[in-house]
């Protein structure tokens, strides 16, 4: 794996956690259903574990790539679990807004990681 494709797939955490926090600031403010917060965020899911198997699976090219994609992995992870918190219940507003928090912070970690390549 080269640091660009590093930096692509970074920057699709990056928008899927983006994306999520403002799944769960709707759900939080309660201005959206229960039903599209659930199967919206399963599919925000599928795509950052996608991208962790990815990740995953690469071989860096260098040892500074080796970190940062260790780095990724561990940032698919946490976006992942948050995400799965807005699956189930999705109608409680004190778990969104509490992952929406906890996705803005994970975005702002992505953003730092895929501007560092």
């Amino acid at each position: 794996m080269q640091a660009s494709e590093l930096k692509d797939s970074v920057g699709t955490l990056s928008s899927s956690s983006a994306e999520g926090r403002l799944l769960a600031t709707d759900a939080a403010a309660d201005r959206t259903k229960t039903t599209f917060v659930r199967a919206h965020a399963r599919d925000l899911s599928d795509t950052v574990e996608h991208e962790a198997e990815k990740l995953a699976d690469a071989q860096a090219e260098n040892a500074s790539v080796g970190a940062r994609k260790g780095e990724a992995v561990r940032l698919a992870a946490q976006i992942g679990a948050s995400l799965g918190q807005l699956q189930s219940p999705p109608s409680d507003e004190a778990t969104a807004s509490r992952v929406a928090k906890d996705l803005g912070d994970l975005n702002s970690r992505a953003q730092r990681l895929e501007d560092s390549l």
